[in-house]
């Protein structure tokens, strides 16, 4: 009960916190309502067009949020005394972009710890704030549109930070008639062919994308929805169309082909998300290699 109101603290929305939660709107419903009787306040205000915390509810989310970091954090404090200390991380990803820090990362803490275990969740950036306080993931790395401010909520039990970002680029022929362009403007999306990720993939980045063109006027000639980053690139090679990307996904063009910067739509960020007091040493030493690698990060795109 006392997690999936955190959940709806997060999402303010039944349907989405239901969802989370993997159980029905009615039945969460009724868990909120039995929360709030037992405590004798009400924690959400409700109306048609929202849903808010009230006063209690914000320091009833703030302490059973710390109330269950505590219990995490004396579980794994147990753990460690009696020799058996969890090495496992979780980390949340969206697979479909190259990420450019964290396979040095993930190199470096298999030297560092080599009985350290890497298991990959795909969760959506705007999901991973609440997969943290279930402890579904020990790290979030996400993908937004724009910066950190499109991406996980802001609350004090969550940390996020930005780590990378990259400008959108056309990849092409070195024969197409814009090789030797240093940057396109966006109306080139309806001039040609253009190769896309699935919006499967990321929906919140590909509606931005598609929002982004319609408020500038221009209506993309989409002609394919890659679910794989490899197979688009192939198909751009075959001369099925240019396919749009950043570094992320698109990395060093394939012999050939080059990548063209385009301008007109909100760079793509990588956000690190983790929890605010995290005490396990492996998964600190993580975020600190995670860290230290994005520091020395380099798009190439961002010079074009």
């Amino acid at each position: 009960m006392y997690q999936n109101f955190l959940i709806l603290s997060q999402q303010l929305h039944f349907g989405r916190a239901a969802e989370l939660a993997s159980i029905t709107q009615p039945a969460l419903s009724q868990q909120i309502a039995r929360l709030e009787d037992n405590l004798g306040v009400k924690l959400f205000i409700r109306d048609q067009r929202q849903l808010a915390l009230t006063p209690a509810g914000i320091v009833f989310r703030d302490g059973i949020a710390k109330i269950i970091s505590n219990l995490d954090q004396l579980a794994q404090r147990t753990a460690a005394a009696g020799g058996e200390e969890n090495m496992a991380i979780a980390i949340g990803i969206t697979e479909y972009a190259s990420l450019p820090v964290l396979a040095g990362a993930m190199s470096q803490l298999q030297h560092a710890y080599p009985s350290a275990r890497l298991q990959r969740q795909e969760i959506l950036n705007q999901q991973q704030g609440t997969a943290l306080l279930r402890a579904q993931i020990d790290v979030g790395v996400g993908v937004v549109l724009g910066g950190p401010d499109a991406g996980v909520p802001p609350s004090p039990e969550v940390s996020s930070r930005l780590v990378a970002a990259s400008p959108w680029a056309l990849l092409l022929p070195e024969t197409h008639r814009w090789a030797g362009m240093q940057q396109l403007p966006l109306s080139s999306l309806a001039e040609e062919n253009i190769i896309v990720f699935a919006r499967e993939v990321n929906p919140p980045v590909y509606d931005g994308l598609v929002e982004a063109c319609r408020m500038a006027g221009v209506t993309p000639n989409f002609v394919f929805a890659a679910t794989q980053s490899l197979f688009g690139i192939q198909l751009a090679k075959d001369g099925m169309g240019l396919m749009l990307g950043t570094s992320f996904v698109l990395g060093a063009p394939p012999a050939g082909m080059r990548a063209v910067r385009l301008e007109g739509l909100p760079p793509l960020a990588m956000v690190l998300n983790w929890r605010s007091d995290e005490c396990r040493p492996v998964v600190k030493v993580f975020l600190e290699l995670l860290l230290a690698s994005a520091s020395r990060y380099d798009d190439p795109q961002a010079t074009m």
